[in-house]
């Protein structure tokens, strides 16, 4: 069945920049589901049908780890489908509310108001700007974590 192995290394550290400690952890961790040969002879010598229990255990146990498995796939599935849409969604209201401001813009420019329409156009340029480049870092922070 399942063993777990700690080890646990500490050294202390002198170099050029000072002193320092260093922490090692190596960890490792058996996940068999079977239990050693060993242990199934032993356990064989109490009971006579206790191997086919063991196999038929281990067979519960690993179907119930690709059930779980499958749906854990699932959920990261529709997550990620569900941020394709939102990042789709963001970027469609961005380039419809951009349209939106060059369009007021050549509005006020026609009606005379250069000035305004210029100022107003400059900015929506600036916000269009500046919501990409944000977007697109904010993606880039999430593919680092």
């Amino acid at each position: 069945m399942a063993k777990h192995h700690i080890q646990k290394k500490q050294s202390n550290i002198v170099s050029h920049k000072g002193r320092g400690v260093s922490y090692e952890q190596h960890e490792s961790i058996d996940d068999s589901l079977l239990p050693d040969a060993e242990e199934l002879a032993k356990l064989k010598e109490l009971d006579a049908g206790v191997v086919d229990w063991v196999k038929e255990r281990t067979a519960k146990e690993q179907d119930a780890r690709l059930e779980f498995n499958n749906r854990k796939m699932t959920l990261v599935e529709k997550g990620q489908r569900m941020a394709f849409t939102v990042d789709v969604i963001a970027i469609g209201a961005a380039f419809t509310i951009t349209m939106s401001g060059m369009a007021f813009s050549y509005f006020l420019i026609q009606a005379n108001q250069i000035v305004t329409g210029s100022v107003f156009a400059g900015a929506t340029i600036l916000f269009a700007a500046n919501s990409f480049l944000n977007f697109r870092k904010k993606n880039q922070n999430n593919g680092q974590k």
